[in-house]
């Protein structure tokens, strides 16, 4: 019996830090991601790319791949904004859906 108390003490206690762990690893994964769009948004604004352009170009540059897969991704985020969109405005309306998105609260239009 008592090994069993010990059991759930220790899990009880090591839920919190495993939670803080994954709530820290989900804004680092969620930064990555508002940064890559936000030069995105700035490579955009100064080549004037539309989507057909951008993709095109990532699909010649990256070999087939999970980074060239999250990229588009990505991108295809960024070109839902307008071209004149503000680099920090799509920074930060990235951040915030991937953070919803990982809480299960994010909007789908």
């Amino acid at each position: 019996m008592q090994h069993k108390t010990m059991i759930i003490s220790a899990l009880l206690l090591s839920l919190p830090v495993l939670a803080e762990e994954i709530e820290r690893s989900t804004i680092t994964s969620c930064a990555y991601q508002a940064g890559t769009a936000r030069e995105i948004q700035t490579i955009r604004q100064t080549e004037g790319d539309d989507w057909a352009q951008f993709e095109q170009k990532v699909m010649k540059i990256y070999g087939d791949s999970q980074g060239r897969s999250d990229l588009l991704v990505i991108g295809k985020r960024v070109y839902f904004h307008p071209p004149t969109t503000p680099v920090d405005v799509v920074y930060g309306d990235i951040f915030k859906a991937c953070n919803q998105r990982a809480s299960g609260t994010e909007l789908v239009y």
